[in-house]
Order: structure tokens, then C-alpha cells, then sequence
């Protein structure tokens, strides 16, 4: 068999699991040449146009015998069709892993198809995943440090069970073995149930006639809670379908306690109530101190953001305006390669799109449609930010777009809307967040908070050269004045006042170059993200 760095992998389905296996076996140089195939050519060109892949196909069975390594990424119902193109077209030496949250089912199909040729199977499960789906969802750093369960058959050859472990632990991944039957109990009960329950509590309270209400006055436990309840139905779908029995015996035992629970709270049973939930608490306390006493880790570690794991790293960098942040943070995400959030332009981008969508800016209701709805982006290579497909990088910078942002910024819902989606852009393999607030609201677990200030004269400076390259006539004076005026607001303001959180860096960049600030801030984050840095190939000199 084929040293691994010198194999021919193929992907088949190129969503959220298969592309990040692809980014990771790419930016970690793990084998020789990379293909994937799906139904979809849109997600399969854009993977070749980034480096990710060398060759793709639509049609598995003109592409599945070019390969040494099969990783099938597909939904669990859809395994069957895939094994079945592999039995004709693959190569008789292929060895062949898939990704299934499910094993039974998928053993079952290997057998029903190779009969007792099941030597190059080696079934996976990866324990990594998100609510978010596609290959655009996709890192290369999803598999670092999460957990994957190999299930291998008893005809399983040592073989290639060596070469999947090994793939996998070339992705970071922390590889463990078990048995199908207890692969599957153990998911549904861990994985399992808890999506069907959030997808059921939310369904649930959409159907209260309080349902507006108690969405917008839902607390970080219900948000929590229900983040899954955003994952792809028809994986999910399949899930339940495949894995029915082992899924209903735990929730039938769910079902007996939360029965019990309800007679004891109708029946004002405060004692066994008290007693129940000390037993959970106990249990839970106690998993948690075993599990990440004997990794090494804190509870703290793990970020429910991001469907597990450890804490995706957040740098923040605050400060008044002209005190340089936006500049230092673009150049940082993309020295880093993490992702870009530029908090302030939240608001001006949802007031440009009330006004594009006709919706008046004191109409709630309206607003938090669109503040859930709105698709940003921001390009770090061109400078632009991106609304809805279309860059509207001028269109934010003029007064209406300006005026719009104060108007939607004073209504409490759509605050604690926009917050919920700056805490979205928290992902792996890192974010770099820009704004007045970052370190002390909105991501107040930051590893890294960093304060920018200037002196008054200089932030007037540096404005004044802005404007007056646009060609926009103004007088330095004039600027002064103003940016002094909005400090005093800023520091004073009752919501989020603008002031460096107490573990924050205060960088004083009155004297220093945009070049000189940046060094500076690299080597903070060489200080605080070191061993992030390393497992995404990332090296700050």
C-alpha cells in the first residue's frame, strides 16, 4: 500500500465535513493530490479556484477509480447509492472511510453490497460539526482537537484502519475506537436527543401567541440551547431515520423523567424537585471535572458557538475613532488568515437596508427581519463590505447611511439582534473583532482585547488627510472640535460606554507608524494564540 503523503484522496459530497477534511488535507500537505465529487459543480469549482482541490467531478463513476483513499461525506441515507457506484468503478486495492453519524446503517449497506469483502472499509465518525452547512461553512481547522470514532469490522484489515487513523490524526483530530452498536447508543444520546429537542422546543414556542415575545426576551441559555436547532433538516433527517431505535430508547427514558418532573411541579414537590436537580448538577459536575482535568483543559475551553470543541480564539481591538483600529484589524485577519468583524458597520449596513427594502427605521418588527436575514461580508484583499451579493462600501460612508444607523441603533431589540450576530462571526480558525465595544460587551471571554488611543490632534490629523484626499473640504480645527465632542459622548454614554476592558492592552499610537502598531500587536497575539497559531500552519515571526 501507498504511504499516505503519496495517495490520490477523493471526497465524495463536498458540504461543511467533506470540504474542511479537503482544506485540511491540503494545508497540512497530508497526501498528493486532492479530488472531490458531488452533485453540485458551483461548491466544486470554487473548492479548485482556492487551491483546495486538483480535480472534481460530478459523475463518481468516471472519477472513482482514480483514487487511492475514499472519504465518503454524504447524508446517511445516501451512503448506499455511493458504495454501490464504488463496488463497479473503484480500484480493487481503494481503501474506502465515510463520515455517517450513524454506523449500523452504514454497515448494513457495506455488507448488503461487498458481502464478506468488508477488509478495505473503515468506518468514522468525526465528532465536529456546526449548525451552519456547505462547503463555504467549511475550515481547515474543524477536525482540530475534536474527537473521531473509528468503528472497524471485525474483517477490517490493519491496514487500512492504520491509514484512516492516520489521516485523521494528521487533521489534529484526537482518534478513539469503539464498537458499532456502542458508537450508536452513545450518539443518541449525546448528539442525538438534543438536536430533536431543540428542534421540538422551538417548534413548541412558535406556536405560543406569545411566540414574538418570547423569542425577543429570550435569555443566552435558550440561544444556547437552540443553536442546533439551525442545522441541516435533511441530515438530520436521516440521522433519526437510521438511527430510530437507539434515538427512542433514550428519549423514551427522557420522556419518563420529564413526566415525573411535571407531577412533581403540579404537586408543589419542592423536595424532590430540589433532590433531582442536585443530582444533575452533581453528575454533570462531576463529568466535567473528570473529562477536562484528564485533557487538560477548562470548561471555559469549550465555545458553544461553535457546536463544541475548544474556544475558537477572538482578538478585540477598540478604540476611538482615528485612534487606527480599523486599519490595524484588516491587516491582522489578514496576516492571520481569521475572519473580519467591523462592528460599527452593523448598524449602517441594516439602516442601508431599511432603506433599500422600504422599511421605516422606527418599524421593528421589519428591522429584525432584516437584521437576521442580512448576508455580509467583509473582503479584506479589496477593502469592500458586502451587502446582499452587492458591495456597498461608498454607499455606507455618506450621511443618510449614517443617520439611519442612530435611528435603528436606539431600539433594544434590534441591539440585542445585531449582538447575536456579531457573535456569529466567531469562527474557526479565528476573528479579529474592530469596534467601541468588543472587549467589554460583545466578546467580554476574549483571549486577547487590545485598546487603541491617539491623542485628540493627531486622530484629527489623520481624518483630515482622509477627507481631503476624497476631496471633501473640511478644516482641521473644525475636526478637532468634533472628534473631541464625540469622545465626551462616547465615554459617557449610558449603553456601552467607550473605555478599554479591565485585562485590555492600551496601545498608544500618537507617535507609531500603521507598520510599527501592527508589529506590535502580532507579537501580542504570538503571546496569547501560540498554539492556535500552530495548528492552523499559521507563523507569526
Amino acid at each position: 500500500m501507498k504511504q499516505l503523503n503519496d495517495m490520490r484522496v477523493l471526497i465524495v459530497g463536498l458540504g461543511l465535513i467533506g470540504g474542511s477534511i479537503a482544506r485540511g488535507l491540503r494545508q497540512y500537505s497530508v497526501c498528493k493530490f486532492i479530488g472531490a465529487c458531488g452533485r453540485d459543480e458551483v461548491p466544486l469549482r470554487k473548492a479548485q479556484s482556492d487551491g483546495v482541490i486538483d480535480f472534481w467531478s460530478t459523475d463518481l463513476h468516471e472519477i472513482a477509480g482514480e483514487a487511492d483513499l475514499i472519504i465518503i461525506a454524504v447524508p446517511t441515507l445516501s451512503m448506499r447509492s455511493i458504495l454501490e457506484v464504488l463496488r463497479s468503478h473503484a480500484r480493487t486495492d481503494v481503501v474506502v472511510t465515510d463520515a455517517a453519524s450513524v454506523k449500523g446503517s452504514v454497515v448494513e449497506d457495506v455488507r448488503s453490497i461487498y458481502g464478506g469483502d468488508q477488509a478495505f472499509f473503515v468506518p468514522a465518525h468525526p465528532i465536529a460539526g456546526s449548525e451552519k452547512s456547505g462547503y463555504d461553512a467549511s475550515s481547515a481547522g474543524l477536525y482540530v482537537d475534536r474527537k473521531v470514532i473509528l468503528t472497524p469490522l471485525s474483517s477490517t484489515s490493519s491496514e487500512a484502519l492504520d491509514l484512516v487513523s492516520l489521516m485523521w490524526r494528521q487533521l489534529g483530530a484526537d482518534v478513539h475506537f469503539m464498537e458499532v452498536g456502542t458508537h450508536d447508543a452513545v450518539l443518541a444520546a449525546t448528539s442525538h436527543l438534543p438536536h430533536l429537542l431543540a428542534y421540538a422546543l422551538v417548534n413548541t414556542l412558535t406556536q405560543q401567541h406569545l411566540s414574538d415575545d418570547i423569542f425577543r426576551y429570550a435569555a443566552g441559555g435558550f440561544a444556547g440551547f437552540t443553536r442546533i436547532a439551525s442545522s441541516d433538516p435533511s441530515m438530520w433527517r436521516d440521522i433519526f431515520l437510521a438511527n430510530g431505535p437507539a434515538t427512542i430508547a433514550v428519549l423514551d427514558a427522557y420522556m419518563d423523567e420529564l413526566s415525573r418532573m411535571r407531577s412533581a411541579i403540579l404537586d408543589k414537590e419542592g423536595e424532590y424537585l430540589a433532590q433531582r436537580f442536585a443530582s444533575a448538577k452533581g453528575a454533570r459536575d462531576h463529568f466535567v471535572s473528570r473529562h477536562f482535568r484528564e485533557s487538560g483543559l477548562s470548561e471555559s475551553s469549550i465555545d458553544v458557538t461553535a457546536g463544541g470543541g475548544h474556544s475558537i480564539p477572538v482578538l478585540t481591538i477598540d478604540g476611538p475613532g482615528g485612534s487606527g483600529k480599523g486599519t490595524i484589524s484588516t491587516r491582522i485577519a489578514a496576516i492571520l488568515g481569521w475572519h473580519f468583524l467591523d462592528s460599527g458597520a452593523l448598524y449602517r449596513l441594516l439602516g442601508l437596508a431599511a432603506r433599500t427594502a422600504g422599511v421605516p427605521t422606527d418599524h421593528e418588527t421589519g428591522l429584525l427581519a432584516l437584521a437576521s436575514a442580512m448576508d455580509i461580508h467583509f473582503d479584506l484583499e479589496g477593502g469592500g463590505i458586502w451587502l446582499d451579493g452587492t458591495e456597498v462600501s461608498d454607499s455606507l460612508r455618506d450621511e443618510t447611511a449614517g443617520a439611519a444607523a442612530s435611528e435603528v441603533a436606539v431600539i433594544p431589540a434590534v441591539r440585542e439582534v445585531l449582538l447575536e450576530r456579531q457573535h456569529q462571526f466567531r469562527q474557526w480558525p479565528g476573528l479579529v473583532a474592530d469596534g467601541r465595544d468588543m472587549g467589554t460587551v460583545v466578546f467580554p471571554d476574549a483571549a486577547l482585547k487590545v485598546f487603541l488611543t491617539a491623542s485628540a490632534e493627531e486622530r484629527a490629523k489623520r481624518r483630515y488627510k482622509q477627507l481631503i484626499d476624497k476631496g471633501i473640504d473640511v478644516t482641521l480645527s473644525a475636526l478637532f472640535l468634533d472628534i473631541q465632542a464625540r469622545d465626551e459622548r462616547d465615554s459617557t454614554r449610558s449603553i456601552s460606554p467607550l473605555k478599554p476592558a479591565e485585562d485590555a492592552v492600551t496601545l498608544d499610537t500618537t507617535s507609531l507608524s500603521i507598520d510599527q502598531v501592527v508589529e506590535q500587536v502580532l507579537l501580542l497575539v504570538k503571546e496569547r494564540f501560540g498554539t492556535e497559531l500552530r495548528k492552523t500552519g499559521i507563523l507569526v515571526k
